[in-house]
């Protein structure tokens, strides 16, 4: 009898500090950055983010400027725009790290960037569709919206 109730603490015992291991784990993951993943075709995920999208253009980055200890300004030359008024020059901001959702430039590549905010103080994150070089297909796409946004007006 004494046997059977040290198994049952032990089963317990184990029990709860699983428990904890997974509470703590869960707690220590959610604040990292997550971002929305979808299945949708290419097209549609294009054109969700044309539409979400204050500006869209590629271009080269010049400087990268710590703004504070949490966000970073990037200066980039733009060499083609598919949506937002823009001057050959923009600075955009985006959070310092991956883990706040920051993308990571780096000095002299080019990106194709989708930014969100005022045109005065545009923003991107990794959970936007920026990337590094020009992704094809989604400049495809990008030419075929503008074409239409640019033949409604």
């Amino acid at each position: 009898m004494k046997a059977d109730r040290m198994r049952c603490m032990r089963k317990v015992t184990f029990i709860s500090v699983a428990l904890l291991g997974l509470f703590l784990f869960a707690a220590q993951s959610s604040f990292a950055c997550s971002c929305v993943r979808t299945f949708k075709p290419l097209k549609a995920q294009v054109k969700k983010a044309f539409n979400d999208s204050t500006a869209i253009f590629y271009g080269e980055v010049m400087t990268i400027t710590p703004k504070s200890d949490t966000e970073v300004f990037v200066k980039m030359h733009v060499t083609k725009s598919w949506k937002g008024k823009l001057a050959e020059e923009v600075i955009i901001s985006t959070p310092e790290n991956s883990a706040m959702c920051g993308y990571t430039f780096e000095i002299g590549d080019a990106y194709l960037v989708y930014a969100s905010g005022a045109t005065d103080s545009l923003m991107t994150t990794n959970c936007s569709r920026t990337t590094v070089g020009s992704q094809k297909q989604d400049i495809r796409f990008l030419d075929k919206l503008k074409r239409r946004k640019v033949k409604s007006s």
